[in-house]
């Protein structure tokens, strides 16, 4: 790291903390020189709720390497796997809408966190769609539980935790990630993310995500739940650019940069582009530098991955934009994201 994109660094985020946009942050960078991090207000370890980051580490993810290896195809039907699924279309979605979000789901998750976690589920099964799955570009968490819950089938019931860890978290020495935090580390190690009036409490080492945090009483999620450091997902990140490897070890079968790299919407859905699992291309927190080799992932706390697979360069971000109190919406952590990725990809 030179002398003046360090100094481009701390003012970019001294000038974030000073408006307020977050008050803790650490941020890593990954390339063939190798990873560097800086932190801003917390150690460089600290733990953070990843939110939608969980979305691909590692419940996209996991899928991917199922399909790699022969084990999961993208076009099988989800009612094979969840026979409980009753919406109209049920014979028509595959796992492919799953992975691609392209499935018309239009119910906001929070407004189901008053209901049980078999009726919030219940919700999810018996959905009525107003487009055919596959026609339409819809990103939101019903799709990434449903993936999960998949996972969880296949697997012979083993929960994302479980499969996380035997896949990615043991083999990539991910030694703090995980769900249920307060397991491996303590409290005052794990950055808070918001004083809820809803739970009457501050959220601190318990999913931020109120779905998520209501379906946890039966198994994680695949679609927020997930908590890590800057470190840990520096290595996840790290094994996807150099396509399944990390130190020299094979990690996931070849072929994974490509399935995250490349739009999975192409001639499916007409003007929309998402590669498998991970946004592509998205201007709106990758900034100017956005490509369509580019691909990341945010999260609703404040956190993101957004890596160029050509460059073989990535940069993560975890913060407490959410903290003390959540904003309207995302226009200013977007806005911090976009140039934080224009600064690191045009160094």
């Amino acid at each position: 790291m030179n002398e003046a994109f360090e100094k481009s660094l701390n003012t970019l985020f001294e000038s974030a903390i000073a408006s307020g946009v977050f008050s803790k942050a650490v941020v890593g960078f990954t390339s063939e020189e190798g990873m560097e991090i800086r932190a801003y207000g917390t150690p460089e370890d600290s733990v953070f709720d990843i939110a939608s980051v969980t979305k691909v580490c590692p419940t996209s993810t996991l899928a991917l390497k199922r399909v790699l290896n022969g084990e999961l195809d993208l076009d099988a039907k989800v009612i094979e796997f969840l026979p409980e699924l009753r919406t109209n279309y049920r014979n028509e979605i595959l796992v492919r809408h799953l992975l691609t979000h392209s499935l018309d789901y239009r119910v906001p998750m929070s407004s189901l966190k008053r209901l049980p976690p078999e009726q919030i589920l219940d919700s999810l099964f018996q959905y009525r769609f107003k487009q055919q799955p596959g026609t339409v570009f819809n990103y939101g968490n019903p799709a990434s539980i449903l993936l999960g819950l998949v996972l969880m089938r296949i697997s012979g019931g083993k929960s994302l935790q479980a499969q996380g860890e035997e896949e990615f978290f043991k083999p990539l020495g991910m030694t703090r990630s995980g769900w249920d935090p307060l397991t491996r580390v303590q409290k005052e190690e794990v950055v808070a993310t918001e004083e809820d009036n809803w739970r009457g409490r501050i959220i601190q080492g318990e999913i931020h995500d109120e779905s998520a945090f209501v379906l946890r009483k039966f198994f994680p999620v695949g679609s927020a739940g997930m908590f890590s450091t800057v470190p840990d997902l520096l290595k996840f990140v790290t094994m996807i650019l150099n396509d399944g490897e990390f130190e020299g070890k094979r990690v996931m079968p070849a072929g994974v940069l490509s399935l995250v790299s490349s739009n999975a919407l192409d001639g499916r859905v007409p003007g929309e582009c998402t590669a498998l699992g991970w946004e592509l291309d998205a201007e709106k927190f990758m900034g100017s530098v956005h490509n369509s080799h580019m691909f990341g992932k945010t999260g609703f706390t404040g956190s993101s991955i957004v890596a160029d697979a050509q460059k073989k360069k990535a940069v993560v971000l975890l913060s407490n934009f959410t903290y003390p109190k959540r904003e309207d919406n995302a226009s200013r952590i977007n806005a911090f994201r976009s140039r934080l990725s224009e600064l690191t990809f045009t160094h």
